[in-house]
């Protein structure tokens, strides 16, 4: 099959998680198509005069991301994929893709920046059914067995902070300075100006960054825009093959449950408000400090909680435990929030469901593993 047929196959049907605009690929400095994505798409050969998202990539890596064998998202950290244009828009690309790898059918058109209703979950019974907590214990990982681990907290979701846990990490032992050789090479994606009010919504303003550049820039005043925006801020961003080999996957949950790894790198005072995931989370803390405030999942409507997407998944919160307004969420008095600071070293058992507002106390790298436990599902 032809690359144009290929390209008009992955965006037949992207209106369906919804995505509008106009994709530009290139392969070469003769070879260029582009897809305009609205209710229905085409795709025609040549360049286009303005494309909303331009991307260029080696054939071969475009028929591997397509075949399967490669993941767009480790192409671009690895630099051998580079995106220009709309940021928002691109990092949509790995949904498209998904989409039409498992058969592309037409679907109802999720609009990415309006709030659903979200529906309940397993992990909200679960807690409901526990004893209010009051804290997070703190555990050293020396004295915390697998066999523990899964009989005490896993089961029930519990919240643990695993102490000197990363120990045997690579990357821990690095400094700053002999870490940028690991990164020079790679880039990654920074949000900017007003992320926290626009959370989960593609009108963020992203930027494509080298990862060396912007950790060496860590040591500069982080400066707040006008309005008290937070600093520029590496977040969710997939963890580049050629760092895999710098951490371990935690050994609590099999190897074939893990998600595959994301990295976060900030100064001090980067910010994601409150949310939830609909998985497990293994949060390893690598340099610095990040505080947690957290919430047991029953909480969910006395927190204002709203989904991204019909059927839930990705959970955001109206409600501000650090500027909290009771007139609008009375119940969110009753709440019992959490709060935890990870030390360099920390590894945080957060379970499915547990809402969650992180913040950089210093400049910080953490790791974070999302795990399909299967708890509940």
């Amino acid at each position: 099959m032809d690359l144009q047929s290929i390209l008009g196959k992955l965006f037949a049907n992207a209106g369906a998680v919804g995505i509008e605009g106009v994709f530009q690929f290139v392969f070469g400095p003769q070879q260029a198509y582009w897809s305009e994505v609205k209710a229905s798409s085409r795709t025609v050969s040549g360049r286009h005069a303005s494309p909303d998202v331009t991307i260029e990539v080696a054939e071969r890596d475009f028929l591997g991301i397509m075949g399967g064998m490669a993941n767009v998202e480790e192409l671009f950290a690895s630099g051998r994929l580079k995106i220009g244009g709309n940021m928002g828009l691109a990092t949509l690309l790995p949904q498209i893709i998904e989409h039409a790898m498992h058969g592309g059918a037409v679907a109802e058109k999720v609009d990415m920046n309006k709030r659903y209703p979200t529906p309940p979950r397993f992990s909200e019974k679960l807690t409901a059914g526990l004893p209010t907590q009051l804290n997070v214990e703190r555990r050293s990982r020396s004295e915390l067995s697998v066999t523990e681990f899964k009989s005490r907290y896993l089961p029930h979701g519990i919240p643990v902070v695993i102490s000197n846990a990363l120990h045997d990490w690579p990357l821990f032992k690095l400094s700053r300075e002999e870490s940028l050789v690991h990164f020079a090479e790679l880039q990654g994606i920074t949000r900017h100006g007003d992320y926290v009010k626009k959370t989960f919504s593609t009108e963020r303003d992203f930027r494509s960054t080298s990862m060396a550049d912007f950790i060496a820039s860590l040591d500069k005043p982080a400066a707040k825009g006008a309005d008290g925006e937070p600093p520029a801020y590496m977040g969710n961003n997939i963890l580049p093959a050629q760092l895999m080999q710098q951490i371990k996957y935690p050994g609590y949950f099999d190897p074939s449950q893990f998600i595959p790894p994301r990295i976060w790198i900030g100064p001090k005072g980067t910010l994601t408000p409150l949310h939830r995931d609909d998985t497990d989370n293994l949060f390893a803390q690598v340099w610095g400090q990040k505080k947690f405030t957290i919430a047991a999942p029953h909480h969910r409507e006395a927190l204002g909680t709203w989904s991204t997407a019909p059927k839930g998944g990705l959970d955001g919160c109206d409600f501000n435990p650090d500027a909290p307004d009771y007139e609008r969420f009375p119940a969110a008095r009753d709440v019992t929030f959490l709060r935890v600071t990870l030390e360099a070293g920390d590894l945080l058992f957060l379970p499915e469901g547990w809402f969650h507002q992180v913040e950089s106390v210093s400049t910080s790298l953490s790791v974070n593993f999302w795990v399909n436990s299967g708890r509940g599902w």
